[in-house]
Formats: structure tokens, sequence, C-alpha cells
């Protein structure tokens, strides 16, 4: 009987009058997946994302399938009652989430977008004038803290564009990457470290242990140390690891270089007073020279710690070119990019596991490039999911990382991601 009762309320919201259009089945199926435009025949062969194609857009269907698609079956003004009757909150609060997730990925889209607009416009309004060798001044920046901070999102705003993964999942970093920013007769380097954390006995995690070592080993190469500690975290879900860490890196002594703390994700913080407390508890730390509160991905507050870092720089001779993005560079970020979608649509430890190498990088007569990735895995299942089901999680990874790239490149990207298991 509930089944029927279920049944008639489904019938009642989907009511159409009887001049209605037929309905046309075929137009529901519309997955926004990768298609594969032809199939593999052994599970050994290499899966190439250049396979690939995204598809068709609503524009695109509009005109080639104006006659066939008709107007879906359920009115969207009564889906939402119906899910509610049938399925309850649960389902209201699940749209409500992925509705957040979807904002905040608009919204780094949107915030790099904007970086890349103002450093164009900047280059086209102000001629680039040579700055002689003996006027110029550098400055070496390290970003550091705990695993999933933000400092990656704060070195790609203060640069301008994407030179590291981002992501929701810690330890995103791998590498160390160079970010370039130059202003006038200025330019800072900024070196994106491996997130640190520290067990109970002050020691790295065993998983961890060799990316954090050489994390710590690099700490008195930079001429400012910047701390980045996420002050949300800290109010909602307070981590004595992370206090025993900032106050660590603020025992290191070295007379040649400066200290910064950079309290981040304030903009998550709702009641603004409680950054008071965070004030007090933090304003008789030793060590640091400079606090700011700031929001790396919004870029609250990342303007006065430019202008900061602008005034600590040293009279000596750059050590990048900027009126061109160096190849090593550009090959960094390519890796970077293509990190990023792996560790959004891959989860659990699949991704720490899988041996990400660039294979090939060309450029090819035409002026655009042609790059080559590999992904190694340690078992077979590994490569079944990193694959998915006829391909199409390796192709949409390759599909979204193409895109990106090729809006950061400002040119035609030829993107091939290929999966095979370790010999």
């Amino acid at each position: 009987m509930k089944s029927l009762r279920v049944l008639r309320v489904l019938a009642s919201l989907a009511r159409r009058p009887s001049n209605s259009p037929p309905q046309n089945p075929t137009g529901h199926a519309r997955y926004f997946t990768a298609h594969p435009q032809h199939q593999y025949s052994s599970d050994n062969e290499a899966f190439d994302s250049s396979h690939y194609v995204n598809p068709a857009t609503d524009s695109d269907a509009s005109v080639s399938s104006s006659k066939t698609l008709q107007e879906p079956t359920w009115n969207v003004k009564y889906r939402e009652r119906a899910d509610k009757f049938i399925f309850g909150e649960e389902t209201q609060k699940s749209k409500l989430k992925t509705a957040l997730h979807e904002e905040e990925d608009d919204l780094k889209r949107r915030v790099l977008a904007r970086a890349l607009l103002e450093a164009a416009l900047k280059g086209d309004d102000e001629e680039e004038e040579l700055v002689r060798e003996e006027d110029q001044k550098s400055l070496s920046v390290g970003i550091i803290g705990a695993p999933n901070a933000g400092k990656s999102s704060l070195t790609n705003y203060m640069v301008g564009t994407k030179v590291s993964a981002v992501s929701r999942k810690t330890n995103t970093t791998i590498h160390e990457v160079l970010g370039v920013m130059t202003e006038g007769d200025t330019q800072i380097c900024f070196f994106d470290t491996p997130g640190l954390m520290l067990n109970s006995r002050g020691y790295a995690y065993k998983d961890v242990k060799t990316r954090v070592e050489n994390a710590w080993s690099t700490i008195g190469l930079y001429d400012v140390l910047m701390v980045i500690f996420d002050v949300h975290r800290h109010l909602t879900r307070p981590d004595l690891r992370v206090i025993r860490l900032i106050k660590k890196l603020g025992e290191q002594e070295d007379a040649k270089q400066k200290r910064v703390l950079c309290m981040n994700k304030v903009d998550l913080v709702e009641k603004k007073k409680e950054l008071v407390q965070v004030i007090e508890q933090f304003k008789d730390l030793p060590g640091y020279n400079r606090q700011f509160f700031i929001s790396g991905l919004k870029g609250v507050g990342v303007k006065d710690v430019t202008q900061y870092l602008m005034t600590q720089a040293v009279k000596r001779p750059w050590d990048e070119d900027p009126l061109e993005l160096g190849e090593e560079v550009m090959k960094n970020v390519s890796l970077e990019v293509v990190r990023e979608r792996l560790l959004d649509h891959v989860h659990q430890e699949i991704p720490y596991s899988i041996d990400h190498r660039l294979m090939d990088w060309k450029e090819l007569r035409d002026g655009s490039l042609r790059i080559e990735q590999h992904f190694i895995t340690n078992k077979l299942s590994q490569r079944k999911i990193l694959v998915g089901k006829g391909g199409c999680k390796i192709g949409r990874i390759g599909i979204e990382a193409n895109e990106e790239l090729k809006s950061i490149f400002k040119r035609e990207v030829h993107l091939i991601l290929k999966v095979r298991l370790k010999t």
C-alpha cells in the first residue's frame, strides 16, 4: 500500500496536460562525463586521455538535437517537494552540501581568473622597462605550515597563476614549487613546501617522513619564512600538534631570517570577535616579526603581506626572467594542475601512492604544447580505480586539466595521460 501511495503522489506531481508533446526517453540520459570514442581490447593497454572528448554543451545540443529533445519528465518546481516527501530531509541536506562544494570550486576559479586578468591588464598598461642588474632587488620566501592550512591557495593568489595543487585533501603538495612575482625593481620567489605535522613525541609521521624531513632541511635557506596557520580550524577543532609546530618554527633562531605568522581562512570565521582571543593567545609568541590575518582563497589581507615582503627585499640580481614563464616552471605547473584534478576525482590513499611523472614535453610548430604524463600504480586494483569504468575517470581528469592548462599557458595544449602498472 505504501508503494501504491508513493506512485500516486509521483503521478499527481508529474501530471501534465493531455496536449503536451510526447516524451523522448533518450533526451534524459545526459551525463557530464568523458565519453570514449572507441573501446579497448586489452586490459594491459595504456589508457590515453586524448581518446576522450567533452560532451556537447547545452548550446551545441540545442542546435543538433532541437527536434528530438523534449522537456524533462518532471517539472523542476515539483522535484524538491517530491524528494522531500519520498526521501526526507537528508536529500535536501545532501543537495545543499553539494551546492556548497560547487560554489567553493567556482570561487577558486573566479579568483584565479581575476588574478590572471589583473596581471594581463597591468602588463598592457605599464610598459615593461628593463631593470639594470645593479638596481635589482629580490627575496626568497618559504611558505610552510601544517597540512591543508591553505599554503597552495596563498601561493597561487600572490603569484597570480596556478603554480601549486589546491585540493580539500591534506598533503597535496609533494615537492617544492617555485612561484615568481616581479613588481618594478623587486622580484619575490615563493617556495611552497609539503605540509608539516609532528606526532605527540615531536617527530614526523612515518608515511610522510621523507617529505617532511626535506621541508625541515630547507627552512634556513629562505630570506623570509612565512608560517601559515588555519585560524578557522583552531577555533572549531583545536589541534595541539599545530600549536607545537608553530612554536617550534618560532624557536629556530636565525638572525638573518624574518619570520611571519599568517592566520589564514579568516573568511570562514563567522564571529569575528573570536579572532580577538586568537590575538591574545599568540601576541607574545617568540620568534615572529609580524602577524597577519588573511584569506588566501579570497585575497583578504594578502596585499598587506605583499607590501611587507616588498620592503624586505635585498639588493641582488633576479633569479628568473620576469618576461617569460620558464620551461621548468611550466612543467611544474602542468604536473600540479593534473595532480589537483587527480586529488579531486580519486580518493582514499591512492593519489599518494601513485608515481606521477612527466614523460614528454614538446612545443609543436603551430605553437601548441604536447604534454605527456604517466601515472604508475603499484597494484592492478589501483590502476582499475584510476582508469574508471570504460576509462571515464582518467578521461575526465585529462579533459579538465587540459582546459585549465590552456587558460594558464594561453595556447593550445595536447595533454596525454596514461596509466600503467609498475613492472
